[in-house]
């Protein structure tokens, strides 16, 4: 007999051939832990790729990689023709594979967990993730294993996931509210069961990282194995202090873009070096060059501190300052008619314009106005500010509007503990007034912030003879700043945090850098030794 296409010359060919429709023909058993999210998975995961190998060898193939990953996001991405496409890839592989029983794990193949995107409904498209699954493996027989956990206790568990990595929620009251409305999993899993039957799996979820282990082993018929890598609990919640400060920051943040920087430090329980006070105050400074150089400009120079005898309206230097984290001021604030001439009045404007922070904020901007004057007042004003900083900077840094974000920079510049300090404070109060000098003439200029550019090289002449001119992607002048800025921000944790803060928020806003590595983008454009001098190296 003849088989199509192929020859009947008995060639080593022929040989191979005939083998690869074998196998072919040979249907794999596949073993889907779809997790759902919060049930151990990654634990199960951890525990399966440590013992790959001795699982190959006894014949079950554990398959967790990019592929399987991408495939998953793009199910709870719902796009579901390219997720498709990639598990056909995966059944390929399942295919050529010299074990019969395969076993795969991937929770997002249950589709987003609960707070990643804005989908209201639990797993809304679930029977259909399965079915396409389901579909993309054939020939091969799919069993899927989903572990149920009592449902208050899952959203719980998906909040303080949604604290770690997004800004949307601060309270599990409004997460709850969103998420349980019409959710129970008798009700979720009706249809995936009656489609299903018994190709779909339910187990109880227990925090015993091992039960799972074995369960997922058992129906894979690999439970009698034994596998040297002993189980680990990974990915535990975050503490209560930590819930409480993530939510903190959630709810406070001024820049949801870099919240994920305060949120990592806290999760990481991090805290700054200690600084390093230097016994002697910086030099005086020489009026003479200045006189003569800037007559008018030295005169303003030398009187940015004015003398003022105003009253103390500041805490107790050796107060207790976490007692101001969770202090929120009043949001229903008029703005007072007043200068800030007064003390008080400056402390009634501070209430107006940080309505909503927290006290600490509060304080940390009122001890910045003492600074800024020269007062009686001036040694506890700086005790207070460098213990703000100290102490509680993670959990301002994110809160902080980039303004405040710079008055700060400002004030490390004029009142810093050592040298480090006081270079961190200048750079950055520099580089940010630079930016925000030209991007305030790209304003009035009527040019939008986020708009690329239309040529990639000067237009107009140089009227500044000797400060050099550059080109789109022609210049390392954006990325050695940068680097240079980043590495005056390493030699001091305290002033560095708010230095490093800010050039995230750079980062991720519409400025010349990020306009600069967009038009490189958009036009292609990689000029001979500079091809890797993005802004920030990326």
């Amino acid at each position: 007999m003849k088989l199509p296409g192929f020859r009947e010359d008995g060639s080593l060919w022929a040989k191979v051939e005939l083998l690869n429709v074998e196998r072919i023909k040979v249907k794999k058993r596949v073993i889907i832990h779809i997790g759902p999210h919060k049930t151990g998975t990654t634990s199960v995961q951890k525990f399966l790729l440590g013992n790959k190998d001795s699982l190959f060898q006894e014949g079950f193939l554990f398959v967790h990689d990019e592929d399987t990953h991408e495939a998953a996001i793009l199910l709870a991405k719902e796009k579901f023709e390219d997720a498709e496409r990639k598990l056909e890839e995966i059944s390929e592989t399942i295919t050529n594979s010299s074990c019969n029983t395969i076993i795969l794990s991937q929770e997002d193949f249950c589709g987003d967990i609960p707070g990643r995107s804005k989908r209201r409904e639990v797993y809304s498209k679930l029977t259909k993730n399965l079915r396409i699954i389901m579909r993309a493996l054939r020939p091969h027989d799919v069993c899927f294993i989903f572990f149920e956990r009592n449902e208050e206790d899952w959203l719980k568990s998906c909040y303080h996931q949604s604290l770690k990595y997004r800004t949307d929620f601060h309270d599990f009251r409004d997460f709850h509210a969103r998420f349980s409305t019409n959710f129970s999993w008798a009700q979720k899993l009706e249809k995936p069961r009656s489609v299903f039957g018994e190709r779909l799996v339910v187990e109880d979820y227990y925090k015993d990282v091992g039960d799972g282990i074995s369960k997922v082993l058992k129906l894979a018929g690999a439970s009698n194995i034994h596998l040297p890598t002993p189980p680990q609990r990974v990915n535990s919640a975050p503490s209560i202090e930590a819930s409480q400060l993530l939510e903190r920051v959630n709810k406070l943040s001024s820049f949801k873009a870099t919240a994920w920087f305060s949120k990592k430090l806290i999760l990481a329980n991090w805290k700054p070096r200690p600084s390093y006070e230097t016994s002697s105050p910086p030099a005086a400074k020489s009026n003479e060059l200045a006189a003569v150089a800037f007559p008018a400009l030295s005169m303003r120079s030398a009187s940015r501190f004015a003398p003022q005898d105003v009253i103390d309206l500041l805490p107790a230097q050796d107060i207790d300052l976490s007692q101001y984290l969770f202090d929120i001021l009043p949001t229903e604030v008029e703005l007072p008619s007043e200068s800030r001439v007064n003390m008080a009045d400056q402390s009634r404007i501070l209430d107006y314009h940080l309505r909503g922070k927290s006290r600490l904020a509060k304080i940390n901007a009122l001890a910045i106005s003492y600074l800024r004057r020269d007062t009686q007042h001036t040694q506890k004003a700086s005790v207070i500010f460098h213990r703000i900083w100290r102490e509680h900077g993670i959990q301002l840094v994110n809160e902080l509007s980039t303004r405040w974000l710079i008055s700060t920079l400002q004030t490390f510049l004029d009142h810093g503990l050592n040298e480090a300090q006081r270079q961190i404070g200048a750079s950055g109060y520099f580089y940010a007034n630079m930016i925000k000098i030209y991007e305030g003439e790209r304003a009035i200029e009527g040019a939008e912030q986020n708009a690329t550019y239309s040529e990639a090289s000067p237009q107009t002449p140089n009227e500044f003879r000797g400060l050099d001119r550059y080109s789109v992607g022609g210049t390392d002048l954006l990325l050695n700043t940068n680097a240079l800025l980043l590495d005056l921000a390493r030699s001091d944790d305290v002033a560095g945090l708010v230095m490093m803060e800010f050039l995230l928020r750079v980062k991720s806003s519409g400025n010349v850098f990020t306009r600069m590595d967009k038009t490189r983008k958009e036009k292609d454009i990689s000029v001979n030794g500079f091809e890797d001098t993005w802004s920030f190296f990326e």
